[in-house]
Order: structure tokens, then sequence, then C-alpha cells
């Protein structure tokens, strides 16, 4: 199974400017447009879940629903240990299979029958969601972050490839959200594999070094 950070940073990366920051408020900052879009939906494309923070996927107003090449919906994974009120637009997309993980499990009102619940073991957030992932046949996982869920996951060795959109543009705030927050204890190596551009953006592509 390979497991692929896909994410889009700015020139001194920042994934955001502040950590509530929208979807509509990233395109017009410069985070983002119709290129960066279309990459993004090649790579889902291509994928059978994809990992998220529970508050990155909140502050863009849900999942994005395609169908892969197997023609199926990939997972979401959201990482939440408070899980989602059902009248949040998180379960706006019924097609899409969503799992929740959450360090207890989670109140009948904050997880909708529909969706699956992993409860990891203390300090196994990543190991045990992988398993899971493994478990259940997975062989493409994109990991969408935030900083604090990069952070562990790159921690855990559990990144494989950086799929990395450089955008133009420079937040130079204290409140921007960092590509991976700290601390990481040891630094992590990457091997340039491709490089693309389209517009004013790079697509960068690394494979992690073990």
């Amino acid at each position: 199974m390979q497991v692929i950070n896909l994410m889009a940073a700015s020139l001194d990366g920042r994934i955001a400017s502040h950590a509530d920051e929208s979807d509509a408020e990233r395109k017009r900052l410069g985070f983002t447009n119709e290129a960066d879009h279309v990459h993004m939906l090649r790579w889902l494309r291509q994928c059978d879940a994809v990992i998220v923070g529970a508050h990155s996927v909140n502050v863009s107003g849900g999942v994005m629903e395609v169908l892969n090449k197997k023609g199926v919906h990939p997972t979401w994974v959201m990482l939440s240990n408070r899980g989602y009120a059902p009248d949040q637009s998180i379960w706006n997309h019924p097609n899409t299979p969503k799992w929740l993980v959450s360090c207890a499990a989670l109140p009948a009102d904050r997880c909708v029958a529909e969706a699956k619940q992993i409860v990891y073991s203390e300090g196994q957030l990543v190991e045990d969601t992988l398993k899971a992932c493994k478990s259940a046949g997975f062989q493409k996982v994109l990991l969408f972050g935030g900083g604090q869920v990069n952070r562990a996951f790159y921690a855990a060795s559990g990144v494989d490839e950086l799929v990395l959109t450089v955008c133009p543009v420079l937040v130079g705030k204290s409140t921007g959200v960092p590509l991976v927050a700290p601390e990481l204890p040891d630094s992590v190596q990457f091997k340039l594999q491709r490089v693309e551009e389209e517009g004013d953006l790079v697509f960068l592509h690394y494979l992690v070094q073990r």
C-alpha cells in the first residue's frame, strides 16, 4: 500500500494563511486555481482512500465525491475525536464511504450509522489507521493533512511519497499553517521523481527516503 501526501503550499511552506481558511479564501489568496483542482482530481481518481484531519475536511465544506478508475468512490478516512453532528456538510455525499478514526468510541449523535468507526489504541493513531486501510484492501491512499496530521504520519514513517503543489504566494504571517507542524523527531529526506509546471504553479513529486 502506498501513502501519498498530496498538498499545496505557499513559497514559504504554509498550507493556509490561518487555521480556519475556507476553499474560497484559498482561491482568492492564490493557493489554488483550476489547474490545481484538475491536478487533485487526477490523483483522487487513482486512489482507494483519503486520510484527512477532521478540521481540514470541515473548513473545506466536506468531502470531494468522485469515482476512481475502478468505478467506486474512494473512502474518506477522517481523524476526529469529536465526530460530526448529523447536519454537518461532511454527510452531504452519501455515495462516498466514510470512516471516523478516534481515540474512543463516538456517541451516536456524532457519527451516522453508515460510517465505520475505528478506535485507535494509545499512541497508535497512524499504525491502527494504516492497518485498517490495508485490511480493507486499499492500494493507494492519499494523505490530505493538515499540518498536525502530516506530522503524525511522517513521525511514524507512514508516508511513502509527497506530491506538492508550490503556489505563487507568500503568507508571511504567524497565523500561517505549516505543511508539517512542529516538532518532528527526525528530519525526513526525499528524492525528486518528477517536476511539472502549469501557469504559475509547480508540481513536485518526491519519494520519501527510508
